[in-house]
This record gives C-alpha cells, sequence and structure tokens, in this order.
C-alpha cells in the first residue's frame, strides 16, 4: 500500500512529460508551417528599442527587440507595423535603424512581420508579452 502513492507519482509526472512534449512539437511545427506560408517582403527599420526577453537559443544568448517598421512587398503598398524579434548577437549589425532587411508578412495577420534574416528570430514570447499589455 505505501508504495503505490510513490509509484502513482511518478506514473503521473511521466505521463504529463510525455504529453507535454507532444504538445510542444505540434506547436512548433503549426509555427514553422506559418512561417513558410508568409509572403516574401521588404521593411525598413524605423526604430528599435530593447524589449523584456532575454535568454539563450539556437544561436547562444539573444536579446528580443520592438521594432517598428515599414514594409512592403509587389502586393501590398508599404505601411507601418510593430513586431518583437530575438535578435542573437551575431545579428545585431543587420538589424540597426534605417536599414532595409528580408521579412515575411503572415498570411493571416498582415500586421505579424517574420525576420528573414540570418541570426533573428520571430519572439513568439515577446509579441505575447508586449500585445497583452
Amino acid at each position: 500500500m505505501e508504495i503505490i502513492i510513490p509509484v502513482a507519482v511518478v506514473l503521473a509526472i511521466i505521463i504529463f512529460f510525455v504529453y507535454a512534449s507532444k504538445s510542444g512539437a505540434k506547436l512548433m511545427k503549426e509555427r514553422h508551417e506559418k512561417i513558410n506560408r508568409a509572403e516574401r517582403a521588404n521593411a525598413k527599420i524605423i526604430s528599435c528599442t530593447t524589449g523584456g526577453v532575454r535568454g539563450t537559443g539556437d544561436h547562444g544568448r539573444y536579446q528580443s527587440y520592438n521594432f517598428s517598421l515599414e514594409v512592403w512587398n509587389e502586393y501590398k503598398s508599404p505601411y507601418k507595423a510593430e513586431t518583437v524579434w530575438e535578435v542573437y548577437e551575431m545579428g545585431v549589425p543587420k538589424v540597426q535603424e534605417g536599414m532595409e532587411v528580408n521579412v515575411k508578412i503572415d498570411a493571416d495577420d498582415p500586421s505579424v512581420i517574420y525576420p528573414n534574416i540570418q541570426f533573428v528570430e520571430y519572439s513568439w514570447l515577446g509579441a505575447m508579452v508586449k500585445y497583452k499589455k
């Protein structure tokens, strides 16, 4: 009888981790598909300020930045958009104010702009934090 509770707790923890890893993989797949469906475009960086999210990822340490952009492509007239990107140390020189950069416009929401720049990634967490306010 004494062993049933610890075994049940261990089993519950294992089930939780299996479920969480499958859910995380599904979420990552959905995000990659969303970015793959996005339209190629250009953007001019109007301004950028540091955001509240920083951490370590695939390319080392990153800092989130809030960007104000002017976005356009052959199908859309220029428009302003706000976005949050995670910029790794090697990506910092590639995203300075006044620069023109390659981006992708979300197919479902043109206000969502993904970077198409090496060492720069869209900040899913940063966007949630910024737009939740």
